[in-house]
């Protein structure tokens, strides 16, 4: 309520549109959201000639994670491919922010691995989509969901 008290405030004073933001989401509609999308799967079926994802470390995601924690992704071409790194995405949520360039610029990337040292995120349930492709474009896709203590 404080943000409807403090437009009606600045009616007076300033045109509306430049004073009052939208707010397009709430808080708890954000918490929802996430929570719920931490239930479903993607619905993609995936192409059996795409390289396949592999989550190498952290060795198990059943058990909440505790800060700093490693983790490395193994990506491994079907046979006569090669991966194309500048593909590379990952993204962060189920509004799926691009954090690509941020993973990258701490990352140290290898010919078929990504690997990370001392991630550190928030307590609470987190979710990464990192897709990679091939040089024939076929596009794999792994959703990686966890827990932090």
């Amino acid at each position: 309520m404080r943000f409807i008290s403090i437009c009606i405030i600045a009616l007076g004073i300033v045109n509306l549109q430049n004073v009052c933001a939208v707010e397009l989401v709430t808080p708890e509609e954000a918490r929802s959201s996430q929570q719920a999308a931490m239930l479903e799967a993607e619905l993609t079926s995936p192409d059996p000639l795409a390289p396949t994802i592999q989550l190498v470390d952290p060795d198990g995601l059943d058990r909440p994670l505790k800060n700093p924690f490693k983790m490395e992704v193994l990506f491994k071409p079907q046979q006569g491919a090669m991966l194309d790194f500048s593909s590379f995405r990952a993204f962060y949520g189920t509004f799926k922010i691009d954090i690509t360039d941020r993973l990258l610029k701490e990352a140290v990337k290898t010919s078929s691995s990504i690997r990370l040292a001392n991630v550190d995120v928030p307590s609470g349930r987190h979710k990464l989509l990192i897709s990679i492709k091939d040089n024939l474009g076929r596009t794999a896709a792994k959703e990686i969901a966890f827990r932090v203590e």
